[in-house]
């Protein structure tokens, strides 16, 4: 895959938001099978992770410092290699570019929280990236057009949202995962519902709220 849909999508999310945390090259962070076995072996800590191509963001500390990647596997890369979303979404190639996007999306917010000096809890992440799917992955929906059209729009949140299963025989992550696609959803319903002009300023509240904040400005409250 070329490095080009990687920075679209890391410039797009970090203007939609405004982050400020410095990031070196895209490239530098992603690794495949091959770096996985040979970064990380045994010395890994999940932070978060998609639960189908087996795409994560990864944790290594050594004592001294903390190191971060993201690991997509082959397989996943040469499926958005073949089907190439720049070229259109559809049912052969959303799910792998919604993966795609999640795993980025948390490595920028975590390094946004570090850059702030601010923990990033695990529902925070997911929460985050059930948001940002959406806005990325409409944007390559609708192309040229200002805004995506009511039938796509069920389209792509039934592929990002509904028919997910949370397998995880761990009731507490089945529940994470459940309270972040309902949070999200219940955000981007306002979302929906405010005029172009007022979108941009609600994402970036979104963005740096805390938690419990980011949580009742998704209800409503």
């Amino acid at each position: 895959m070329s490095a080009s849909l990687l920075e679209a999508v890391l410039g797009l999310l970090r203007r939609t938001y405004a982050h400020e945390a410095p990031i070196e090259s895209i490239g530098r962070y992603v690794i495949g099978d091959q770096g996985l076995a040979r970064f990380y072996g045994d010395a890994v800590q999940e932070v978060a992770s998609w639960d189908g191509d087996g795409a994560r963001l990864l944790v290594r500390e050594d004592g001294r410092s903390v190191r971060a990647s993201i690991y997509y596997p082959d397989a996943m890369i040469r499926r958005l290699e073949e089907q190439p979303p720049q070229a259109g979404l559809h049912d052969g190639n959303v799910d792998p570019f919604a993966v795609l996007v999640e795993e980025l999306d948390h490595l920028l917010v975590a390094a946004e929280r570090a850059h702030a000096g601010r923990s990033v809890t695990r529902l925070e992440l997911e929460l985050h990236a059930n948001v940002s799917k959406d806005l990325v992955l409409s944007r390559f929906v609708a192309g040229r057009a200002r805004r995506l059209a009511p039938g796509r729009r069920v389209w792509l949140r039934h592929h990002l949202f509904h028919k997910r299963e949370f397998t995880s025989g761990d009731p507490a992550v089945r529940a994470r995962y459940a309270d972040a696609v309902r949070f999200a959803l219940a955000f981007l319903r306002r979302l929906d519902a405010r005029p172009a002009a007022a979108r941009l300023a609600l994402l970036r509240r979104f963005d740096r709220a805390p938690l419990d904040a980011a949580c009742e400005a998704a209800r409503g409250a």
